[in-house]
């Protein structure tokens, strides 16, 4: 099975198999993968190996299950597959007598099903090189601080459609600067009660033995009661304080994942450069 410029040429192969007496396989020649312009896939337009996807972080399910849509169909549209069903499934007759167009927004939309699928401890084993490599994290952190990685995935598992992304994705929580990421998020920061909540936040992180989920609700809901604020006046300034973002995860797994310096020292940031 190969691409249809060696169509040609096909003749000659057939008769060097019988010159030398041997068994002439059966070919098949197809369409070439195009890339948006229609123009065949080279390396000018980008990554085209499967060395270069798999250094991004695509996962082998999500490439292969997507090459097999390229310039084929299964008869009922399906789109993800297990590899049995590919097997299973799969036949020449349904490829496309036209090149079919490799999408790199589909790619990603494929590969993030199976990110998806992923297991807590297995996304935090996959993640790990690129924690490394980003400069993220050492190889000893990565390894002593697994449960800390898959807290982390947690919240970020719904929004990688590769590996490489997770410089971008995860820069929130190896950071102290608070960059807002709209002008919802600007508003947020600008609040007039925002200080008061960042004060409370402030002491009673300070104050806390350990920062986690139970304990982050309960100084969520003190906070409400003290305050008298609570929904989106409550939630998005303190959220906007603590990731430049008005929505998001949950707040209280956000706390317990930043962790008490990293709390304090984004509270410093926004008090510093945000509020009045």
């Amino acid at each position: 099975v190969r691409g249809d410029e060696w169509l040609p040429s096909t003749p000659k192969h057939v008769y060097l198999y019988d010159v030398f007496g041997w068994q002439s396989p059966k070919f098949a020649h197809l369409p070439n993968i195009l890339n948006r312009d229609k123009k065949k896939l080279s390396k000018r337009q980008g990554d085209v190996a499967a060395e270069d996807f798999r250094k991004k972080g695509y996962l082998p399910e999500g490439l292969i299950n997507y090459l097999a849509l390229v310039g084929w169909s299964p008869e009922d549209n399906q789109e993800i597959f297990k590899m049995e069903e590919l097997i299973e499934e799969f036949s020449l007759d349904r490829v496309s007598k036209s090149g079919g167009i490799f999408d790199i927004d589909k790619l990603n939309w494929v590969n993030a099903h199976y990110i998806k699928k992923c297991s807590p401890k297995e996304l935090a084993d996959i993640a790990k090189p690129y924690l490394v490599k980003v400069g993220y994290m050492t190889d000893k952190e990565v390894e002593e601080k697994e449960s800390w990685i898959v807290d982390m995935l947690s919240i970020l598992q719904e929004r990688l459609s590769y590996m490489g992304e997770i410089k971008e994705k995860a820069s929130i929580f190896f950071q102290t600067k608070i960059v807002p990421e709209n002008p919802d998020a600007e508003k947020a920061l600008q609040l007039e009660h925002l200080p008061l909540l960042l004060e409370l936040i402030f002491k009673k992180v300070s104050a806390a033995e350990r920062v986690d989920e139970i304990v982050a609700k309960k100084m969520l809901s003190e906070i409400q009661k003290e305050t008298g604020y609570k929904g989106k006046n409550l939630y998005m300034p303190i959220r906007a304080a603590l990731t430049g973002a008005v929505h998001g995860p949950d707040l209280p797994l956000m706390f317990k994942v930043l962790g008490r310096q990293n709390i304090l020292s984004r509270i410093e940031y926004v008090k510093d450069n945000f509020t009045k």
